[in-house]
């Protein structure tokens, strides 16, 4: 039991005020809202530019005429070629790393003046491009075009690299400052707040992705330099022990050695590690959606307003959705919501089959979809960091999270190059200027979430063998399965099961509009038995879906 653990006795200061603790820090009610305040600053400011920058890029590259393939290098494969190395090595030092400005701001500080420079570069990238084609390639066979990708392609692996630095320690900071039990409901903040910020920019700027990109990125570039950096001048790290190499020369081999011993030798963490891989892997194709919503009628200006409608839906559940996950356990709640996405993502298959209805129509109605989807999304949104720090060993989370990220980067440098070759390959078998074959990116997403699935379902095993929401402990040593004794509890958690029908929902009545749109509005016979079939099985498969969670929660 922690000394800020709920079931503790409440200690008091000389004033009779509360005292919560995260480590050597102690807050009053006061102070923690301070903290919270100055925090989720930080977060908007963050969430905002990294906002910017993956949804522009491909955008830009795909109007200069780049392949998919080198869409996918830039946005991919370039930045796992530094998850995989810049990372691993950050985490683990900065777990070691001891400072008066602690041990993840200073990594934060060091890489914002280069990280500001390189999102300015991106966005004067057309002006730089041509200057330079006319002082040098003017006569050879390179065209501006390929210059500026070229320089776009340079810029954005700057941004990438200096951004790792910031990647790799930020959210470890949560887990260094914020009190253990305000953790899930601080994270479903934290997320309301990137969600607000997500929906403001696809609301009133993404509209302006292309016509005005450089005063998007430099917008960007201030915010990030004095409104984050003011977060991190604002907030205060603890003082933490010495770490376990004190009074040791620095040495790169036995670091090396200590981290892979630590974070690889315990299969377990392997099943978390290739999960958040393949799951990664997936999600590579997901630069190329705006194409695929393109390919559906859908404009920019649409795109934008059904992402920050979401997002706005999201943000209202997003304020208790923290403490539905605390009462429903973050790992059992990627792991219901996991195979949900398995069970009814097929959904979106029927495209690939029949043509949309008017853009006005499919416009509206997948904005009123995404509605009921809200909860769901928000709850599982709000698991991803509360789950690996229950997971994680706590005094080696910063490794753990660096062994995470270079496996998945690992996967992620190959899978995001062949993602691009698939939808080249794909783009080959339609005319030159149609973008179908974007459509056909659901089936990549289908298989890898299969596999992840697969593994998540590896690590929920584990997880309530190891003694699930009130038992468990992060193992030290290599573990077998079979010589864990039973779970014991085997109920279903019914709370979670109301997100995911309302989920559902939304998918069974988008899918039955449609049908009925194919007959009586707008009939077309091919179209409303395709829609018509994908409806009948999205109600199939309610109670098949059901039935499989009582069996994941088996003894």
């Amino acid at each position: 039991m922690t000394p800020d653990s709920p079931s503790a006795s409440p200690e008091f200061d000389a004033k009779g005020r509360r005292i919560h603790r995260c480590g050597s820090l102690a807050y009053t009610k006061h102070g923690l809202v301070a903290l919270f305040c100055w925090l989720l600053w930080g977060d908007f400011c963050f969430n905002l530019m990294e906002t910017v920058v993956p949804s522009i890029i491909p955008l830009k590259l795909h109007s200069l005429g780049a392949a998919n393939s080198i869409i996918a290098l830039i946005m991919s494969t370039l930045p796992g070629v530094f998850n995989t190395t810049v990372c691993p090595w950050v985490s683990f030092k900065s777990d070691h790393y001891r400072s008066r400005w602690g041990r993840r701001i200073p990594f934060i500080l060091f890489t914002m003046p280069f990280l500001t420079a390189s999102l300015l570069l991106i966005g004067f990238s057309d002006s730089l491009g041509g200057w330079l084609h006319g002082l040098f390639f003017s006569g050879s066979a390179l065209s501006r075009n390929t210059v500026i990708i070229l320089l776009l392609a340079v810029f954005a692996g700057m941004f990438d690299l200096f951004n790792m630095f910031v990647g790799s320690v930020y959210y470890y900071l949560y887990n260094d400052v914020v009190p253990e039990h305000f953790q899930s409901r601080f994270m479903g903040w934290s997320r309301l707040v990137g969600v607000v910020s997500a929906a403001l920019y696809n609301f009133f700027i993404y509209q302006f992705a292309l016509s005005h990109m450089r005063e998007i990125y430099i917008g960007a570039a201030l915010l990030y330099f004095f409104g984050f950096g003011l977060m991190c001048l604002k907030v205060k790290e603890g003082t933490y022990p010495p770490p376990p190499d004190t009074g040791l020369a620095p040495s790169l081999i036995r670091d090396i050695k200590t981290f892979a011993r630590e974070c690889f030798s315990i299969p377990f963490y392997w099943l978390i590690f290739l999960g958040t891989m393949f799951g990664s892997i997936g999600g590579t194709i997901g630069v190329f959606n705006v194409f695929s919503l393109q390919s559906l009628g859908l404009d920019l200006d649409q795109i934008g307003k059904i992402a920050a409608v979401s997002g706005v839906v999201v943000a209202g559940f997003l304020t208790f959705a923290g403490v539905l996950a605390d009462r429903w356990h973050p790992v059992r709640v990627d792991a219901y919501a996991n195979a949900f996405n398995l069970f009814f993502m097929f959904t979106g298959l029927v495209w690939l089959f029949i043509d949309p209805p008017p853009a006005s129509v499919f416009f509206r109605v997948s904005m009123a979809g995404g509605v009921f989807g809200g909860l769901l999304i928000a709850v599982h949104s709000t698991t991803s960091m509360p789950r690996i720090m229950h997971l994680f060993p706590k005094d080696r989370f910063g490794a753990f999270c660096g062994a995470q990220a270079m496996v998945r980067s690992a996967g992620v440098m190959l899978g995001g190059l062949l993602a691009g070759l698939f939808l080249d390959i794909v783009k080959g078998f339609f005319p030159a200027d149609s973008l179908t074959a974007y459509r056909y990116g659901l089936i990549w997403q289908i298989i890898f979430a299969a596999v992840t699935f697969g593994l998540c379902y590896g690590v929920y095993r584990y997880w309530k063998r190891l003694g699930g929401d009130t038992g468990y402990t992060p193992p030290l040593t290599s573990i077998r399965y079979a010589d864990l004794p039973l779970a014991q509890d085997t109920r279903v958690c019914r709370g979670m099961l109301a997100p995911l029908l309302i989920a559902w929902s939304g998918i069974m009545l988008t899918n039955a509009f449609f049908f009925l749109h194919f007959v009586w509005f707008s009939p077309n016979r091919r179209a409303a038995v395709a829609s018509g079939l994908v409806t009948a099985l999205v109600l199939a498969i309610l109670p098949v879906y059901l039935r499989f969670l009582r069996f994941m929660e088996r003894a």
